[in-house]
């Protein structure tokens, strides 16, 4: 379903607290992180540095880190922690109807 750019991806319910889930709007990778309740956050789910895949890094607070070179992010900014003029692509979100909807 797309809709002036959004783009459902996902059953809200699909996505657990803490759950980090990789999805791809319109082939774009995106990923979603839930942290409690309705707080969500979709950044772009590939590092600026090698491209390695995000959802498989660790999540600690609001801290992303990559699991290939440790690169850390800023979920709700999508600063890179140790030079913020890199950052990730961070997407809106809304949820609709039982699904999370993301803008690209």
């Amino acid at each position: 379903m797309s809709d002036g750019g959004w783009v459902r991806v996902l059953k809200a319910e699909a996505l657990r607290e803490q759950g980090m889930a990789a999805v791809f709007p319109k082939g774009l990778p995106v990923l979603l992180i839930r942290k409690t309740g309705d707080e969500l956050y979709a950044v772009a789910n590939k590092c600026p540095h090698m491209g390695c895949p995000l959802y498989r890094g660790r999540l600690d607070g609001y801290t992303l880190q990559c699991p290939c070179h440790d690169w850390r992010f800023d979920i709700r900014t999508g600063v890179f922690l140790d030079a913020p003029e890199i950052s990730l692509r961070v997407h809106e979100w809304k949820i609709s109807d039982g699904h999370i909807l993301v803008k690209v």
